[in-house]
């Protein structure tokens, strides 16, 4: 629905590309957005592709977006889908138009939550900066479940002492970069998704588009074996003199599987930190945390995770209540 006859909102067609990329270049100077990078998060997911939304002007020029994409979530074994929330943005000539609910964004914001939201999702999640939690709680239907579970460690005054395979192989510990996902990490995630309850299905579909496909993002990867048998794996990223640590899933019963493969990993890079999003959930990987040294501390950008329900009107309590995330399930890592 326009704010007036001057602003036609639809969906994404073949060809709104290059005015999104300009959009991008305007809407974030500081930042970058190619055709690869686009084509992978909303035209090559194998959940589904194009939920776009987006608003031009009388002269067809696009002025806002609003974008996501779905993500498989399994919620103590029952299936859900929901959209991860990414591009949003507005041109600045049109962010004095409208108050609240009629402004350019938050008409933007309801045709997407018209077109792939509602019926079909159980809720959209993403998150956001200070700045904008205020106008997505008030104007766009959101809840601010909480704010980003950073976690550090200090690797200046705390630093992991490398781990070698005399005191590894005795043990029956094997690390290995891994180079694709394939039915071993499928089943590896039905064996462990209890001991997590609430996260994105991190299966192998799920991982191979996630991480390996993703055109312009240097990830690495690495599993840890216990007698040859998969107990965890974590995603990586190097980033100046941080160690960015993207994600991970561990084998509950193997705990000194997390604190094996940091000492294998961490020492091989000069940075002077590993960071991350881990919430104080499941307990027992907190627990992990805590006793390897991660301190929580605010983060950095004072990011917040946002909810907005639909099919699922307690979405952002069990959230809060349960749900397992990291830096890969936002789109900033």
């Amino acid at each position: 629905m326009p704010v007036d006859a001057c602003f036609t909102i639809r969906g994404f067609r073949e060809g709104d590309e290059a005015q999104i990329f300009a959009l991008f270049a305007r809407a974030f100077p500081h930042a970058t957005r190619g055709r690869e990078h686009f084509q992978w998060e909303y035209q090559s997911s194998p959940f589904g592709n194009e939920r776009i939304s987006l608003t031009f002007d009388d002269a067809q020029r696009l002025v806002a977006q609003y974008a996501g994409y779905p993500v498989p979530l399994v919620d103590d074994g029952r299936v859900l889908v929901a959209n991860q929330i990414g591009d949003i943005m507005t041109d600045r000539s049109v962010r004095h138009i409208g108050r609240g609910p009629t402004s350019i964004l938050a008409r933007t914001a309801s045709h997407f939550y018209d077109t792939f939201c509602r019926g079909k999702v159980a809720f959209n999640y993403g998150f956001t900066t200070a700045a904008h939690r205020e106008l997505s709680v008030r104007f766009l239907g959101s809840d601010a479940v909480e704010p980003a579970p950073y976690r550090v460690r200090d690797l200046t005054v705390n630093p992991f002492p490398r781990i070698g395979r005399r005191e590894r192989w005795p043990r029956g510990w094997q690390l290995e970069l891994v180079r694709g996902f394939d039915s071993e990490y499928d089943d590896f995630f039905e064996r462990v998704a209890p001991a997590y309850r609430f996260l994105v299905r991190r299966d192998a579909r799920y991982l191979r588009w996630r991480y390996l496909e993703c055109p312009d993002v240097p990830y690495f990867v690495v599993a840890i074996r216990k007698w040859r048998r998969l107990v965890g794996w974590s995603v990586f990223g190097v980033r100046g003199r941080r160690l960015a640590w993207g994600d991970a899933l561990f084998d509950p019963r193997y705990p000194h599987a997390v604190h094996v493969l940091l000492r294998h990993v961490v020492p091989a890079y000069p940075v002077d930190r590993i960071d991350g999003w881990f919430p104080a959930r499941p307990r027992w990987f907190d627990g992990v945390l805590r006793e390897l040294g991660f301190e929580s501390r605010p983060d950095p950008q004072d990011l917040s995770l946002m909810c907005v329900p639909f099919d699922e009107p307690d979405a952002s309590a069990r959230i809060a209540e349960r749900l397992y995330y990291t830096y890969g399930d936002s789109d900033l890592f």
